[in-house]
């Protein structure tokens, strides 16, 4: 059952610090990929170049094992393979619907369910401005992205307000990511489709349960 009485930022501060990482490396990694996505769907993305993956399974493990050591710091990574990295997540085929399920997840956690009202009714909800926040600065598709002044007039909350809940709602996105990421990665391990590093501090991390609130 999720904890009541919440806010969206002490959420972000209670996840980041029950799994051991930086809430500043986490907000900056995930903010980094949001807006490399949102760059990426108003023009070409620079850079973009062949898959490096056979398979979208292959590619998924891939990211998975990198998005972990990064979020992670178990291994220093180059401004070159970090940029890598980045650009193998946001042009993926897979990262939108994946954003999207994370979206209505985000509003879960903070509201307690996900509301089928897309009207300005309802706004006062933290979770689901944090849903149309983050939806609107990156998430909207190609050339409909909208500036932050617009998405808080529109909504009729204050720019601190805005940028509070749009932080938050980013390490929440991120935790909720590290959280997906770290399971699969455990799973496949154990299944044998992927050979797990020989490091028990690393297995000992992707083990442990899922936070639930």
């Amino acid at each position: 059952m999720r904890r009541k009485n919440i806010s969206a930022q002490k959420l972000a501060i209670l996840l980041c610090k029950q799994e051991g990482l930086s809430y500043k490396t986490v907000k900056d990694l995930t903010e980094k990929l949001l807006s490399m996505y949102a760059i990426g769907q108003s023009q070409a993305v620079k850079g973009a170049r062949h898959r490096k993956y056979m398979t979208i399974q292959e590619e998924k493990q891939g990211v998975r094992r990198r998005y972990i050591e990064i979020i992670t710091g178990k291994r220093k990574f180059t401004e070159g393979e970090y940029e890598d990295f980045i650009l193998d997540v946001v042009t993926s085929n897979w990262f939108k619907e994946k954003a999207d399920m994370i979206l209505d997840e985000i509003e879960r956690q903070v509201d307690g369910f996900i509301s089928v009202d897309e009207n300005v009714e309802g706004m006062d909800l933290e979770g689901k401005q944090i849903k149309k926040i983050l939806k609107e600065s990156y998430l909207l598709g190609k050339n409909n992205i909208k500036s932050d002044k617009t998405i808080y007039t529109e909504m009729c909350i204050s720019r601190a307000t805005f940028f509070r809940r749009r932080d938050a709602g980013e390490v929440i996105f991120g935790m909720l990511m590290w959280n997906y990421a770290k399971r699969r990665e455990y799973e496949d391990i154990i299944a044998g489709r992927v050979e797990g590093p020989d490091d028990e501090e690393y297995m000992a991390l992707i083990s442990r349960p899922a936070f639930l609130y």
